[in-house]
């Protein structure tokens, strides 16, 4: 486990290369590809154009509200959370893991997850593929590409959080601020969060 030093480029974020070892990814993997998904047209969210798992809560897409409480983790993340605790990642123990599967060629638009449900601090384990992730300033317009490796922690928190939207490109081939170029594969995340409330308040 090793930082990166991204807090210079956005305020309030980490990231962390080699959070999980490849033992611990191709688990992970083989964990999640026995059980089974959403998206696609089936339920849960049968809306999304990607496949998708989430444990501890059933979050809608198209409600933009909690659900469901499905009860604890699964046992096969017992030893991230506690790595995560370990090392302050989260001010509470998160209680929603979301599983999102990303083929290549598919993305996402730039959010921000929302503030009145989710806590303080959002962390996303990428596994089998690098990619980039880009930032943008939702006042100053400002974006900032950061690059993402295989089995690394992301954790978004204070600005990273709350002020910059976040976005994945649909692009095949990305290029690094160094000029490296890489081709993207089959990318599956980890999203760890806390579920502060079920739905945003009438006045938000």
């Amino acid at each position: 486990m090793k930082p990166i030093d991204v807090g210079s480029q956005v305020p309030g974020l980490f990231l962390f290369e080699d959070f999980v070892t490849e033992e611990e990814e191709a688990m992970l993997v083989a964990e999640v590809e026995q059980r089974p998904w959403s998206g696609l047209g089936i339920s849960p969210n049968p809306e999304l154009k990607r496949r998708t798992q989430q444990y501890g809560h059933l979050f809608s897409y198209r409600y933009r509200k909690v659900l469901e409480k499905y009860g604890a983790l699964p046992s096969f993340v017992d030893s991230i959370v506690a790595r995560i605790m370990q090392h302050h990642l989260m001010p509470n123990a998160p209680n929603h893991l979301l599983v999102n599967e990303y083929k290549p060629g598919q993305g996402i638009m730039p959010h921000t997850d929302a503030p009145a449900l989710f806590g303080p601090s959002i962390l996303s384990l990428s596994l089998q593929s690098p990619c980039l992730m880009t930032f943008k300033h939702v006042d100053t317009g400002a974006s900032v590409d950061i690059y993402l490796p295989r089995r690394s922690l992301v954790v978004m928190t204070e600005e990273a959080r709350y002020r910059y939207k976040h976005s994945i490109a649909k692009d095949l081939v990305e290029k690094r601020v160094d000029g490296t170029v890489f081709e993207r594969e089959t990318r599956i995340s980890f999203t760890f969060r806390e579920i502060i409330a079920w739905e945003v308040p009438p006045s938000s």
